[in-house]
C-alpha cells in the first residue's frame, strides 16, 4: 500500500459511506473489506436485503453506482481497486449474516 493507509480504517471509512444508502434501499450491510488479491486491491461490500429477498445484481448496481460516485468525493484511497457491491453468496462464510 502507498503511504501509510491500513486496509482496516479504509473499509470502516467505506462502512461509513455505505450505511446511510443501504438503511435508503433496505438493504443491511454484512461485511466490508479492503484486500490485496493477485497483486490488486479490491474494496468490497457485502449486502442483503433488510425484507429477506434475494440480493440481485441490479439492487448491487444501484448500491455501487450510489457509493462509487461518493468515494470519488471523497477521495481517501491512495491506491488503485476495483469496487466490488456483492451479495453474501460472495462471500467466504455465507452463512456469516449479522444483519
Amino acid at each position: 500500500m502507498k503511504g501509510d493507509q491500513d486496509a482496516k480504517v479504509i473499509a470502516e471509512r467505506f462502512e461509513k459511506l455505505l450505511l446511510p444508502i443501504l438503511k435508503e434501499k433496505e438493504f443491511h450491510l454484512l461485511r466490508t473489506e479492503y484486500c490485496k488479491e493477485s497483486g490488486n486491491w479490491f474494496l468490497r461490500a457485502f449486502i442483503d436485503r433488510d425484507d429477506g429477498a434475494d440480493i440481485s445484481i441490479n439492487d448491487c448496481t444501484q448500491v455501487s453506482r450510489i457509493v462509487s460516485k461518493k468515494l470519488d468525493k471523497d477521495d481517501f484511497i491512495d491506491d488503485e481497486y476495483t469496487l466490488e457491491v456483492c451479495s453474501k453468496g460472495f462471500m467466504d462464510d455465507p452463512s456469516t449474516d449479522d444483519g
